[in-house]
Order: structure tokens, then C-alpha cells, then sequence
């Protein structure tokens, strides 16, 4: 009973390890996340703020968690080529997510001087 509950804890302490170090990770990675966004291409169908285009549609702001950002990538339902982690490793993913998660919504179009 005792090993049981050792595996538990260990296990837990490790999940709260494992999401306090990827939350560092996208804190500090939406500089260079911004980098591997062009390097990797997202820009192509995403646009260089994850604006959309015709070809993609609007990735930033993001409300979504990294995990289903994940999903999307690795196993899109649509047009968009999955990408293995053998193309696009883990941490490269996590640091292109702090890129988006990073972008700000933009202003309303009532808001700006030059369109009025």
C-alpha cells in the first residue's frame, strides 16, 4: 500500500513539475517562438501576426489550451498538413504556441483614426 502510494505521489509531483516548467517555457519562448513561426512556414497560410489568409485561417489571439493547439497541428481535420514531431519537435511546437498566445486582439475597426 505504501509503494502505491509513493507511485501516486511521484506521479503527481511530476504533473505539477512538467506544468511548471511549460509554463516557463511559453513565458520565455514568444520571441523566438515569433522566429520559428517564419522558419517553419506557419506565416504561409497563417499570416505573419496569425491573422489568417485564404489559405489559413486566423490562429492568434488563441484561447486555446497548448494541448488542443497540439491536436490541430498534429492531427488537423482539415486542409493543413499534420505535423509529426519528427518535422516539428515538441519544443519547437510549445514555443510557436507563446508566440501566438502572445498576440494581442487586435483593435476594432471603429477604433482606428485611418479607416474613419
Amino acid at each position: 500500500m505504501r509503494t502505491i502510494a509513493g507511485w501516486v505521489f511521484g506521479l503527481g509531483l511530476l504533473g505539477v513539475l512538467t506544468i511548471g516548467l511549460q509554463g516557463r517555457t511559453l513565458a520565455q519562448g514568444a520571441a523566438e517562438g515569433r522566429e520559428l513561426f517564419v522558419t517553419y512556414g506557419c506565416w504561409q497560410c497563417h499570416g505573419y501576426e496569425g491573422q489568417g489568409s485564404v489559405a489559413g485561417p486566423r490562429i492568434a489571439p488563441t484561447l486555446l489550451p497548448y494541448a488542443a493547439f497540439e491536436v490541430l497541428v498534429r492531427r488537423p481535420a482539415n486542409l493543413m498538413p499534420a505535423y509529426a514531431p519528427s518535422a516539428l519537435p515538441d519544443d519547437v511546437l510549445q514555443e510557436i504556441f507563446a508566440f501566438v498566445q502572445s498576440i494581442e486582439e487586435p483593435p476594432a475597426l471603429e477604433d482606428i483614426p485611418a479607416l474613419q
